[in-house]
């Protein structure tokens, strides 16, 4: 049934929306306030990039990982390191040093039963023939020692910390000699599924050149592998051989008092980075962070 009011018409006391009144400050309001308004707006999206980047941040999610439970649970990082490399590990110091400490700190500092007062670093002093040995039973979490990046599959690397060039060394005089037609001398490689030498990088390097080269004459017959530095030089020395490829690092280390110039052929160089089994991967994703903090 309709109603009608007593003034002759349909009832006017119909509901009214109730609407609460805007709150707007005064120094928000027309051309003054646009720049504050804008300021407001650029901090708000600032915040939220930094929040966003604070929840995706890779290191808690790292240090949750079986991995790093497993060294917290050793109380210590078991690094290998070598100790017969001037200017990065001899004696005890050098960078392969100062990353490795840099590295177990970063990782241990996380742990609950961290204090801070010793360093929690294992070192286990390895060479060129024991480390990937000591990488696969696992008497090592991680690698510093000349590792080159990405050299095998069964291992995880971090950025490299390291740019080591490779040379061809020659008799004074034959630099532009034709390297195809020259009998050359490398450390050999001892490269298997399981185990990778690093002293035989440069042996691969000099073979991807002769692969490139190979149009040009250049035969992998033409290179001689030997066990140790001082077979290589000797061979050098007594004629055996015409060149020896080499990176400067071993060059620094062995060739001192050895006449010799630097043939022109460039076959590139090695990088170095820290090696952990591909099942360890997160101690070397850790490495990555730290060498980024190094400057690396």
């Amino acid at each position: 049934m309709r109603m009608f009011s007593f003034f002759g018409g349909k009832n006017r006391f119909t509901r009214k929306k109730h609407t609460r009144p805007l709150i707007v400050f005064k120094g928000f309001r027309g051309e003054k306030g646009k720049t504050l308004r804008r300021a407001l707006t650029i901090a708000g999206v600032i915040a939220a990039i930094i929040i966003i980047a604070l929840l995706l941040r890779p290191e808690p999610v790292l240090m949750n990982s079986a991995e790093i439970a497993t060294v917290w649970d050793h109380g210590v990082l078991r690094v290998g390191l070598r100790n017969d490399v001037p200017g990065l590990a001899e004696s005890s110091h050098g960078l392969e040093w100062d990353i490795a400490e840099a590295l177990a700190e970063r990782i241990l500092s996380h742990s609950s039963d961290y204090t801070g007062d010793t360093l929690p670093l294992e070192v286990v002093e390895v060479t060129s023939m024991t480390v990937g040995a000591k990488l696969s039973d696992g008497s090592i979490d991680a690698a510093i020692c000349l590792m080159p990046k990405g050299a095998n599959s069964s291992y995880a690397y971090s950025r490299a910390y390291y740019t080591d060039p490779c040379f061809i060394l020659v008799k004074p005089g034959h630099e532009g000699d034709d390297l195809s037609k020259l009998k050359v001398g490398c450390i050999q490689s001892a490269s298997t599924s399981s185990l990778y030498v690093p002293s035989g990088a440069v042996r691969d390097k000099l073979f991807s050149y002769y692969k490139e080269n190979k149009d040009n004459g250049y035969d992998t017959k033409n290179v001689t592998g030997y066990a140790a530095y001082t077979e290589l030089f000797d061979a050098f020395d007594a004629g055996r051989i015409d060149a020896v490829a080499i990176n400067e690092l071993m060059l620094n280390k062995y060739a001192n008092g050895l006449t010799y110039a630097k043939h022109k052929a460039e076959i590139g160089s090695l990088e170095y980075a820290v090696a952990t089994l591909s099942s360890n991967s997160a101690i070397a994703t850790v490495a990555d962070m730290v060498l980024a903090d190094m400057g690396y």
